[in-house]
Parts: C-alpha cells; sequence; structure tokens
C-alpha cells in the first residue's frame, strides 16, 4: 500500500479548480484567474523564503514572474491608453522585485511586490462586468 501525501492531492484539485474556472470565463474573468494564481504563488515564495527554503521559493517566484509577463502582455495600449502604460509600469516593477528576491533573506522584496499587485488585483475584481 502506498501513500500519496494530502499536500499532492490539493495540488490536484487546485488544478482541476482552475482548469474549470478558465473553461467558462470571460476576458474579464480570465484576468482574475491570473491574479488569484499569481498572488498564490507570491503567497508561496514569501512563505518558502521565510522558512530559508530557496529551492521552492524560486520555483514559486519563476511562476509568479511568468504570470505577471502574461498580464503585461495581455495589455491593449491602444484601446487603455494611459491606464495601460500606468499598469505596464506597475507590471514591470513588480517583476523586477520578483526577479530581484534570488535568495530567501529578500523576503521584503517579495512582498513588496505582492502589494502592489493585489490592489491591482482588489481593483480589477471591484471591476468585474455585472
Amino acid at each position: 500500500m502506498s501513500f500519496i501525501s494530502p499536500r499532492r492531492h490539493m495540488g490536484s484539485y487546485q488544478a482541476v479548480d482552475t482548469v474549470s474556472r478558465v473553461e467558462g470565463a470571460n476576458p474579464h474573468q480570465l484576468v482574475v484567474i491570473l491574479f488569484d494564481e499569481l498572488l498564490l504563488r507570491l503567497d508561496a515564495a514569501i512563505r518558502h523564503a521565510q522558512r530559508g527554503e530557496a529551492v521552492p521559493m524560486i520555483q514559486a517566484r519563476a511562476r509568479a514572474s511568468a504570470i505577471v509577463i502574461a498580464l503585461e502582455e495581455s495589455l491593449d495600449f491602444d484601446k487603455g491608453g494611459e491606464l495601460a502604460l500606468a499598469l505596464a509600469r506597475i507590471y514591470r516593477e513588480a517583476s523586477r522585485r520578483i526577479n530581484a528576491a534570488m535568495s530567501p533573506d529578500k523576503v521584503d522584496v517579495l512582498m513588496s511586490a505582492r502589494q502592489m499587485l493585489a490592489e491591482i488585483a482588489e481593483a480589477w475584481k471591484r471591476i468585474a462586468p455585472k
């Protein structure tokens, strides 16, 4: 009899939940999902950094960085104008901070990036189409 850890099952359930959410999502909801995943990855990176766990911290940080890049690439500068430019600047700064956090002693840098992005995520949720 083999034992599969609850943590492994949790990852599987989260993946199924994410796939289900993505399949039925409109463009606005897709961005909400990206922000949710981004904040989860940053929380994991921060948690690992606080525990001194460099490898999982770097892995979570890399996933968060990829999501920030996807968010920036999704900006429509023609339709978004100044708002799109402002978001691009924020995403670039957040990305710079995430990428600067290469070791567990840089947890404060990760936390500052998370705070920036959490504010945008909250605003994005508030402007959801009714």
